[in-house]
């Protein structure tokens, strides 16, 4: 025989064909409580589905399917007060604004997963990006007028900055590369205040260096937890920009992998829509190393083949949890070395 499994905010229902009521395993009276049992009984089952089940078979019947709870609703005010949990319509009416408020509540705290960290994180590196950028550019011309031979010498911003805070006015500097350029400088001399200013400022960058460097080792941690598939296939930086521009890990995971392709490009695929640009091959995932080092003509297939392996990654990480992303990555450097090599 069949019997059908209602959830409703009373508790579970079990029905007949006709809609009677076979039997009936009560949730708490919690209005919160209620609410968690509600969002668990979407995804999975409850202990009380789990007693309903048991307390049908035991009348025989073997068949349970799900209904909606819309079945039930001009039954339930009369099944509240049956089963005490409100003796009129107008209290049955405070409880289910109670249990809905809740259940706001409840639904509001298992959407706000861990990828939202991820996005959040992600877009604190990039917002830090920006600042150091605008920083870095103002401390090399402004310690620039004091040592301008050292901006040429001193590529990379960080060392820059690094230097500057160390050593503050150029004569203090033991750097073994920069002891010639400034004992023959052209730049302009500084007062004591000048340097400590400057350094002071130079100071505040490189905090802001090792600020970033926290976040990345952070942001890793949470990709390894909650997309580590994922992260094995497109890198950190990667998938944490993917996740960003998807708007979460579930919505990733719906994707199909030619929208996974073009996430970025929404510029460029909105002119070539109008007639105004040529159809873009890749968007983010152009910062991917298999697609960078690809040769020109090879970029768009290879783009397609790891947006296809990034789309199967992030189902696997959200629905499935099994990890594979070792055996991902090995195909898919094979399959791009094999794109490669084609003439």
């Amino acid at each position: 025989m069949k019997a059908y499994i209602v959830v409703t905010a009373l508790g579970c229902f079990g029905l007949d064909d006709k809609n009677s009521v076979l039997e009936f395993v009560p949730f708490s009276k919690e209005p919160k409580e209620i609410a968690e049992k509600l969002v668990e009984a979407k995804t999975g089952t409850t202990v009380e589905q789990k007693q309903l089940e048991a307390k049908l078979s035991a009348k025989g019947y073997t068949d349970f399917d799900k209904r909606d709870a819309d079945v039930m609703r001009a039954m339930l005010p009369t099944l509240s007060g049956k089963y005490g949990f409100a003796r009129s319509q107008m209290e049955f009416n405070r409880f289910m604004g109670k249990v809905n408020i809740e259940l706001a509540k409840a639904q509001v705290r298992k959407a706000a997963g861990r990828d939202n960290l991820i996005m959040q994180v992600n877009g604190a590196i990039e917002e830090l990006d920006k600042a150091i950028n605008i920083l870095i550019e103002r401390l090399r011309e402004w310690y620039g007028l004091h040592f301008p031979e050292m901006s040429r010498a001193t590529s990379s911003n960080e060392s820059y900055a690094d230097i500057v805070s160390r050593f503050g006015s150029r004569e203090r500097i033991s750097h073994p590369d920069l002891g010639i350029l400034k004992s023959k400088s052209m730049g302009m001399e500084f007062k004591a205040v000048d340097a400590a200013m400057v350094q002071s400022f130079a100071e505040q960058i490189t905090a802001l260096y090792k600020q970033r460097e926290s976040l990345e080792r952070y942001l890793d941690e949470l990709l390894k937890e909650t997309a580590p598939n994922l992260r094995d296939i497109a890198g950190p930086a990667l998938a944490a920009k993917t996740i960003a521009l998807a708007g979460g890990m579930e919505k990733l995971a719906r994707m199909p992998s030619s929208t996974i392709q073009l996430l970025g490009a929404e510029k460029a695929l909105f002119r070539h829509l109008h007639g105004r640009g040529k159809s873009p091959k890749h968007g983010i995932v152009i910062i991917h190393p298999l697609v960078q080092n690809a040769p020109l003509e090879s970029k768009g297939k290879v783009a397609r083949l790891v947006a296809a392996k990034m789309s199967i990654a992030a189902k696997m990480d959200f629905y499935s949890k099994v990890y594979r992303g070792t055996d991902l990555k090995n195909d898919l450097e094979a399959r791009a070395r094999k794109i490669a090599q084609e003439k």
